[in-house]
């Protein structure tokens, strides 16, 4: 691998998502056992029963700790099934925890506030379940205003993403801070922003011309200050002009810089479309990050296709400055793919003859290969799960050869 240039070298980025999803699972644990009435269940059957009793004996608002325990019951059964059931939507896993999922937020006196949705998540359920909650969130808060705080919308990406579901990944973004709902929201923050400073201005002018001009008529001043408001206006403008200007190069920075290493607008794509989508930018940039990571890399050109869409036109031309959709309801973002940083790394090395570069092992950070590892475990999955009486065919097989 090549790190270095001369004798700077080139730290690898820690993989912080890697890392929080290795730990996240042991945090937010706020429900006493004793409380939960949904202990030593051996089967859906009986899930569903126990849920149905409790339901039946409540009658007015169904409290958060009531569906936290349930789908921690849901979760552990999931450790009798076979791991890759998890990933498999049409699974009986999943098939019976989406039922469960169903009866219990669907009822009407559950009240299905963010705050909900968030203990769920940190329970790490499985994606395709996580997508399904999202849904019937909206679902249960119709508002226009509902939207998925970033940092909550996190945790399920992340959890995406440990398990190696990228597309999964991207449906998550797109529900998320790519919801329009949640853009709306970022494009009312910019209004107000700019209504705010437009309003300052004005009034500050107003008060520098015509006050000056009524506290000469009250003589309180003298005629020389008369011209005291135009020159006020002038320097009002000046310092407007340039503080807009230098907060928009800062802002596009930081928003353009959410794409890290891997991810940039495309060109032509305005300001404002920048501010109202950056969280989007920041989401899709960790999938890229998460999928390089695992193909040793190298980008998956499914996952880049998807991210960088464009409209290609009449004309042949694919570049498009209007977000939405394609004529197949594929989703355009104005994403753009960055050269990898590796690859230039290496033209630079054979253009200069390899002087002022040298080889050396990449690092392994323990993030990494605790996340490989778990990775495995979906490779592998019978082996590891069937006891030695279910492998006794093997054996009676071997002993007849």
């Amino acid at each position: 691998m090549l790190v270095g240039l001369g004798k700077n070298r080139l730290v690898p980025k820690v993989y912080s998502s890697l890392r929080y999803s290795v730990y996240v699972q042991s945090r937010f644990q706020h429900v006493k056992s004793e409380t939960n009435p949904f202990l030593y269940l051996n089967n859906f059957n009986s899930l569903n029963k126990k849920i149905q009793q409790v339901y039946d004996t409540t009658n007015d608002h169904i409290g958060d700790s009531i569906v936290i325990n349930a789908l921690k019951s849901c979760n552990e059964l999931g450790e009798e099934f076979p791991i890759q059931q998890k990933l498999d939507i049409n699974s009986i896993f999943i098939k019976e925890s989406k039922q469960v999922i169903d009866t219990l937020i669907k009822d009407d006196r559950v009240k299905f506030t963010s705050d909900l949705l968030k203990q769920i998540f940190v329970l790490n359920l499985p994606t395709i379940l996580n997508l399904q909650l999202i849904n019937l969130y909206y679902e249960k808060n119709p508002s226009k205003s509902t939207i998925i705080d970033k940092s909550i919308a996190l945790i399920a990406l992340r959890n995406a993403l440990n398990n190696a579901e990228f597309q999964r990944a991207i449906t998550i973004s797109d529900i998320t801070v790519g919801h329009p709902n949640y853009i709306e929201h970022n494009h009312q923050i910019l209004k107000k922003g700019v209504i705010k400073l437009a309003s300052t201005a004005i009034g500050i002018t107003l008060i520098s011309k015509y006050g000056v001009n009524l506290l000469i008529e009250f003589g309180e001043l003298t005629s020389g200050w008369r011209h005291l408001g135009s020159i006020n206006s002038m320097i009002l403008t000046y310092f407007l002009n340039s503080s807009f200007f230098v907060t928009t190069v800062r802002i596009g920075r930081q928003l353009i810089s959410s794409g890290g290493d891997y991810l940039t607008w495309q060109k032509g794509a305005f300001y404002t479309h920048w501010f109202r989508h950056a969280d989007e930018m920041l989401f899709c940039s960790k999938i890229v990050e998460a999928d390089r990571e695992l193909n040793g890399g190298e980008n998956n050109p499914e996952i880049i296709k998807e991210l960088c869409r464009t409209n290609e036109n009449t004309l042949g031309m694919d570049h498009t400055l209007k977000p939405g959709y394609t004529r197949d309801g594929k989703k355009i973002r104005l994403l753009e793919a960055k050269d990898n940083l590796e690859d230039l790394k290496l033209q630079a090395y054979w253009m200069s003859g390899g002087d002022g570069f040298e080889w050396v092992e990449p690092d392994q950070d323990p993030a990494t290969l605790i996340w490989k590892d778990h990775l495995a475990q979906y490779n592998q999955p019978s082996i590891k799960s069937n006891t030695v009486k279910t492998l006794k065919w093997a054996d009676e097989l071997i002993d007849q050869k």
